[in-house]
């Protein structure tokens, strides 16, 4: 079988297990075979759904070949349109940043309780913003226009992600030029304008705040009712083969199959037969529909289920099959406590939402989406400093090859979530040039901020470092590890071994997820800056958005080495 022609999709060949586009030329004599580089049908219809409106271009001597071949490989021109909406987007996040001035000072003083917003000081910081932006635009500054560029470059990028389509590359012919430059004046304009928000608002001028936020919000109405009039009568050829992949959809069996080969690559085995379990319960109670057809009634008839099932890792449980544990009737204190109910929803929500909707577009709306669990508070308790010594000595007293040991100072002397240490590999504890210490990399995490540096404390160094001695840079550092519950009994039988009691002072238990919280709460009591010590628990950073504190780069590792450094 050489050459498969494919009837089902124009212009198309199989040749071996590749597709080809395959078009003959107005000579009549000439073809076009040109691959698609894959052996997939449906890539291959993407593919040519993209390139397919080029081909009587190329037949006519319209387009060149190699202005095709660029098209085959991504590329495409930006258009006006493309420029109008990243304005739209400007002043979108402009409006959002004006409308959120009142509640600046409650967000600087839960940051710098000590350090009041100074009024004063915003508003000469803002008036000189607002001179900057004047003054490039007077001058006819063109880097204006060079940071538009850029910025469009990026946002495509981004929205091309988040609608799971294959990343195009976006080009600029001469009319960009011009365009970038239209855009770049009128950003810097709205600037201005909302820099003397700033100045308007901190120097008590409610009445002119007022103003300028209604005249951008009628300057947003404005271009929202054009640029929806403009995208109605241009249909880009991204959006076609978008359309195309959204025709097709697949059951739920299929869906989690798909979802655990992209996600599941990264968990561990006690994470992904946890995930399993939760993924178990959602299809017991919706069966093997088509993923378009799981309504929210659905994932709420799961949650019922769910908020009734015994912890399942534990006997006699574990001996069980799910349908049986469902028809057990479980003591109230076997139940899952409402935080493991809420694991439930999270995998289902990371489905539904974070990869069918907005990954891989197979769905438009999620069935999880306004559903919430209400999760009872579980705070932890904290160890004080003598029970911490204790649990020091005892640590360091142990073997070097008893797992214990660096796993548990680990998570001591670094606040760090223990799935985070026990996915660790080799190739995460790297060196820093500027201050020659070592450092863990969290390369990803439970949140959008999980990833970041954390110092390794001097009493860590060598261990950890003797630990990875020999290994290969893929290979887990603390490989062997329990799994989850064999893990926290051990501690738990630590803690009985040291007398450390169950729970503190207050009545708040403690176990192996305490050391983080310990963590924390020495830092604070040591008085270490709080938004350093987020970057290094990774914690979401609360900034204040005033015009003379904006946090907006990740410290360098010098910064971090007092979070941990402070530690005996």
């Amino acid at each position: 079988m050489a050459n498969n022609m494919s009837h089902k999709l124009s212009h198309t060949m199989l040749r071996g297990r590749t597709y080809y586009t395959n078009f003959r030329l107005n000579d009549s004599t000439s073809f076009v075979r040109l691959s698609l580089g894959t052996d997939s049908r449906k890539q291959a219809e993407v593919i040519m759904n993209q390139i397919r409106p080029f081909i009587p271009l190329v037949q006519n001597g319209t387009m060149s070949l190699d202005e095709f071949r660029r098209r085959m490989q991504g590329y495409r021109t930006a258009t006006k349109l493309d420029f109008d909406n990243y304005l739209l987007h400007t002043l979108q996040m402009d409006i959002t940043e004006v409308k959120r001035l009142p509640q600046l000072g409650h967000y600087h003083k839960r940051i710098f309780p000590d350090s009041p917003l100074s009024p004063s000081a915003t508003v000469e910081s803002a008036q000189k913003y607002a001179d900057l932006c004047l003054e490039r635009l007077y001058s006819g500054d063109d880097i204006g226009a060079k940071e538009v560029l850029m910025g469009l470059q990026s946002l495509d990028m981004l929205e091309q992600k988040k609608g799971g389509l294959s990343t195009s590359k976006l080009e600029f012919s001469r009319d960009a030029i011009p365009w970038a430059k239209e855009v770049a004046g009128e950003i810097d304009m709205n600037r201005a304008i909302v820099y003397q928000a700033y100045s308007a608002f901190y120097s008590g001028d409610l009445t002119q705040y007022r103003q300028i936020l209604e005249t951008l919000q009628s300057q947003l109405k404005t271009r929202e009712h054009t640029a929806k009039s403009t995208t109605t009568s241009i249909q880009p050829i991204a959006a076609t083969a978008k359309n195309e992949q959204k025709k097709e959809t697949i059951s739920l069996s299929q869906a989690w199959m798909l979802y655990v080969k992209e996600k599941g690559q990264k968990w561990r085995i006690s994470v992904a037969n946890e995930n399993q379990r939760f993924y178990d319960v959602l299809y017991y109670v919706v069966g093997n529909k088509s993923i378009d057809s799981v309504t929210k009634q659905d994932i709420r008839e799961a949650l019922k289920i769910t908020e009734n099932l015994p912890n399942r890792t534990k006997l006699p449980y574990k001996r069980l099959t799910l349908k049986e544990c469902i028809a057990y009737d479980v003591p109230e204190e076997e139940l899952l406590s409402s935080q493991h109910v809420e694991k439930h929803l999270k995998i289902w929500r990371s489905l539904f939402r974070k990869y069918l909707v907005e990954t891989k577009d197979f769905l438009e709306k999620s069935p999880t989406d306004g559903i919430s669990y209400q999760v009872s508070p579980n705070r932890r308790g904290h160890y004080n400093a003598a029970e911490l010594v204790k649990l020091k000595t005892k640590l360091f007293s142990l073997s070097d090859t008893d797992w214990r040991k660096w796993y548990f100072l680990a998570l001591m002397y670094t606040g760090a979530r223990r799935g985070e240490l026990a996915s660790i590999k080799k190739q995460d504890i790297r060196k820093d040039d500027e201050t020659g210490r070592w450092y863990i990399f969290i390369e990803e995490g439970k949140t959008d901020h999980a990833q970041r540096q954390i110092p390794l404390h001097k009493k860590l160094e060598n261990g950890l470092l003797t630990l990875i001695n020999g290994l290969n840079d893929n290979d887990f550092v603390f490989n062997g590890l329990p799994n989850y519950t064999t893990t926290t009994e051990v501690w738990a039988n630590l803690m009985k071994e040291l007398s450390i009691p169950d729970y503190d002072d207050y009545g708040l238990k403690r176990r192996i997820h305490s050391l983080r919280h310990t963590f924390m709460t020495n830092c604070i009591a040591a008085k270490q800056p709080i938004p350093l010590m987020q970057f290094v628990v990774g914690h979401s950073r609360n900034k204040s958005l005033g015009v003379t504190a904006l946090y907006t780069h990740r410290p360098p590792l010098k910064d971090l080495l007092c979070i941990v450094d402070f530690q005996q």
